[in-house]
């Protein structure tokens, strides 16, 4: 198929007298790939010809005829039935209104450079993974890096939405994701096999030996995207997910959090078209804090200025301080930020879920694995356990100092279903009703504690302030929290209603204010002003 390419090759490598050895040496392209193309088994890959061109030491004419040579055969691949996989873009389209990122754009540029020579074919392909909350947006970024790197992988630039946080949808399957991939890489229908194994592997042949690129979209866990990564070196995977793929070893993990002040702000400004005045601009700093410099919230408020011209941003604010219909205001005609919350709560499991609900009673910035035990009833080392999992779901941050912080908006959504789990609790289950009562009866217990009764739930929270910036973790995946604290045993630290001393002693000096609020407390239990 591919003899005329082949034949100059080798005729290039001989007159040099090197082995095929040496000159994937040279060009990082491998042994096997060389012996392939010099064989005519395969029509040569753009990438490839110009790696073999630059090693070789072509002069200008040579290189050019090398070239023509490998685009006939391009040619005559494609007027046959043999797979081929010419270069390919499935990138969606750019936004003209992405703002901010600068130092994570720049980040994955520069994962996105060659390998050394010698080292294309031993060193494994850089993959990224992207996690963050639903609607900080991860996929905003992957897309717009990999537009500005689409002439650094001139094999192609694939894209897969696999489905792991749609809402209305399942996760793709792993056959399914490969079948997609494999189309393509312009790989017939009838030609990708039905076996599972078998679509793998004839992925990893069509990636070995290019350079091309690979957007693994809402990801929804490792075991998903494992068999979608290529085998050898020279590609580069961006992984977004609303989970921390810890399981990836070979990934680079980036924790994404929501934009600067500015940054919000100038979102804002572009979607929406309007020139703020001097007058607007409070009005500004406003709506972004109440949309907690969140992407997907910013751009949906921004549209509703954009098209309603006599809506004013000041009106807009003040529609969007009231909590019990914020987050009914944050939807347009397709998107929601409800539903956003509400895809990534109905895939936690049930002990996540109830821990969920529960932190919506937080009254402070912030709070400890304690604290979560205090509300959920349960030990601290479970509550850690299960903390860290909505860590890993992308639903609480974690700060520097090791406590845990919920998202304000996020917090909203998980008052609402605490109020929709509590009625439903007791009309379907009426025989466990005294259960229930008991629940409510402690949850209300320890919220008295902590300054904040059950029955108050919906009262104003203070203004917030922005997420804290992303973690670039270059090299190693995020440590796991868990790693870096070591957890009560078993059995040490019981419910609030197994320690009535304990109890009494907390109602006299809640210390606990301290873990729910943010604010730490003296030896007695009272507030040190300083720390304010």
């Amino acid at each position: 198929m591919s003899a005329g390419f082949g034949s100059r090759l080798r005729g290039h490598r001989v007159r040099l007298g090197w082995t095929q050895e040496v000159l994937a040496d040279r060009s990082g392209v491998s042994t096997h790939a060389i012996s392939v193309l010099e064989r005519g088994r395969r029509r040569p890959r753009p990438s490839s010809v110009l790696q073999l061109a630059r090693a070789l030491g072509l002069d200008e004419a040579e290189r050019l005829q090398l070239i023509d040579a490998g685009r006939e055969d391009e040619l005559d691949s494609r007027q046959s039935e043999t797979p081929s996989t010419g270069s390919r873009c499935q990138l969606p389209a750019d936004t003209r209104f992405f703002v901010g990122r600068d130092k994570e754009v720049a980040w994955l540029l520069r994962l996105a450079e060659p390998p050394r020579k010698g080292l294309a074919a031993s060193a494994p392909s850089e993959v990224a993974a992207l996690a963050g909350m639903g609607g900080v947006g991860k996929s905003a970024l992957a897309v717009h890096a990999a537009h500005r790197l689409r002439d650094r992988f001139p094999d192609g630039q694939l894209f897969i939405d696999l489905h792991g946080n749609t809402p209305g949808s399942e996760p793709l399957t792993t056959r399914d994701a490969l079948g997609s991939l494999l189309r393509g890489l312009q790989v017939p229908v009838q030609a990708i096999p039905d076996d599972v194994q078998e679509r793998a592997a004839l992925y990893r042949e069509r990636l070995a030996d290019t350079r091309t690129l690979i957007v693994l979209d809402n990801a929804s866990n490792t075991v998903q995207v494992r068999p979608l990564l290529p085998g050898t070196g020279g590609c580069l995977v961006l992984i977004t997910s609303r989970r921390r793929l810890t399981g990836l070893d070979e990934a680079r993990m980036l924790d994404l959090g929501g934009l600067s002040n500015g940054n919000a702000v100038d979102l804002l400004r572009s979607v929406s078209g309007r020139g703020f005045t001097p007058a607007d601009v409070p009005a500004a700093h406003e709506l972004v804090t109440l949309c907690e410099h969140l992407p997907l919230a910013i751009r949906i408020i921004a549209a509703r200025l954009r098209d309603r011209p006599a809506l004013t941003v000041q009106l807009l604010a003040a529609q969007l301080r009231d909590e019990h219909k914020r987050l009914g205001r944050l939807k347009d005609d397709d998107r929601d930020l409800t539903a956003v919350f509400e895809s990534s709560y109905t895939g936690l499991p049930a002990a996540e879920q109830r821990l969920f609900r529960l932190l919506g009673l937080v009254a402070g910035p912030d709070f400890d694995a304690t604290a979560a035990a205090d509300l959920a009833a349960t030990t601290a080392e479970l509550a850690e356990q299960l903390v860290d999992s909505l860590v890993r779901a992308g639903l609480v941050s974690e700060q520097p100092s090791g406590r845990y912080r919920l998202h304000r908006l996020a917090r909203l959504y998980a008052r609402t279903v605490l109020a929709r789990a509590d009625h439903h609790e007791r009309d379907a289950a009426p025989a466990h009703h005294l259960d229930d009562h008991q629940r409510v009866a402690h949850v209300a217990h320890v919220a008295d504690r902590f300054g904040r009764r059950h029955d108050r739930a919906t009262e104003p929270l203070e203004t917030p302030s922005a997420m804290p910036g992303p973690g670039i973790h270059d090299g190693a995946p995020a440590p796991d929290p868990a790693a870096r604290r070591t957890p009560e045993p078993p059995g040490d630290r019981g419910s609030a209603r197994d320690r009535p001393a304990e109890s009494a002693r907390r109602r006299q000096a809640p210390p606990g204010a301290g873990r729910l609020t943010g604010r730490p407390t003296d030896a007695a239990g009272t507030c040190d002003a300083s720390a304010t």
